[in-house]
């Protein structure tokens, strides 16, 4: 079966995809060469995904490479506005595959993120959870400025242990000081809690998700290949350039609005 599908050419799977624009097919081409197209079996298959489908091979589900471009598009109209004015993307993925990307995504950025297991209530019980971060932020500042040389050494190690499991707890949030104004999931169907929090919070959601997620469950669903290193690096990319564009607009903005306010004061 994996040889049936190695030997499915861009050609094949390209004519499923109905009338795409020049501009359109060249990106297809390059969602195609990524393996954006490679879904899961069909019987792992949620009946909800089924319009975003364009065929079945050997019995794995070929995703229609223009609707996921049309919810990437979507997905970075909204994660660019987001960003132009002011609201904060949080980053989650957890799963092996995704990890690695996106915490290069997100220190690329300088954005918070989570890469370890999600932990229950950090968006629902943010003040808490905030506490704790800026808990861990104290202890790593006291040990690089020597504030722990006043302890005895079993106090050090005992201290040093904390540190280490706060690390492991909340490593990735240290730049969330608010909540985020936009969050992004690699991998819907193991996040499914984050995403619960999300819809809780009234958090706008953008959510890569393979052919087993539910795409109801967040606001911005792409679906695509989200087990293939190539095709989750696009993906990032794509996102990426909208959060560096609505980056680059809000620096306008804030120079737009520093220039009026000093016309204002120029007129008084």
């Amino acid at each position: 079966m994996k040889e049936t599908l190695n030997n499915t050419t861009a050609e094949e799977t390209l004519s499923a995809v109905t009338s795409p624009t020049l501009e359109e097919e060249a990106v297809l081409k390059t969602m195609m060469e990524a393996g954006v197209f490679y879904g899961l079996n069909r019987s792992k298959t949620n009946p909800k995904v089924k319009p975003y489908l364009a065929t079945t091979k050997s019995g794995v589900e070929i995703i229609n490479l223009l609707e996921t471009l049309k919810s990437l598009n979507e997905a970075a109209a909204v994660l660019k506005e987001k960003v132009a004015h002011g609201a904060l993307p949080l980053i989650v993925g957890t799963t092996p595959a995704v990890k690695a990307i996106v915490k290069e995504m997100a220190h690329r950025l300088n954005l918070p993120y989570t890469t370890e297991r999600w932990l229950g209530g950090t968006l629902t019980n943010f003040k808490t959870i905030l506490g704790r971060v800026n808990y861990m932020k104290k202890l790593e500042g006291d040990r690089l400025t020597g504030k722990l040389e006043k302890y005895t050494k079993k106090e050090r190690l005992n201290i040093e242990r904390e540190m280490a499991k706060l690390n492991r707890l909340f490593s990735g949030l240290e730049l969330m000081e608010k909540l985020p104004g936009i969050a992004i999931i690699f991998d819907l169907k193991s996040q499914e809690v984050v995403a619960a929090e999300t819809k809780r919070m009234k958090i706008p959601t953008i959510a890569i998700s393979n052919t087993n997620g539910d795409p109801d469950i967040v606001q911005y669903p792409i679906i695509s290949n989200d087990k293939n290193p190539a095709s989750i690096r696009f993906i990032a990319e794509y996102l990426t350039k909208a959060i560096e564009e609505g980056k680059e607009e809000a620096f306008k903005i804030a120079k737009e609005n520093e220039a009026k306010a000093e016309i204002k004061t120029e007129t008084k």
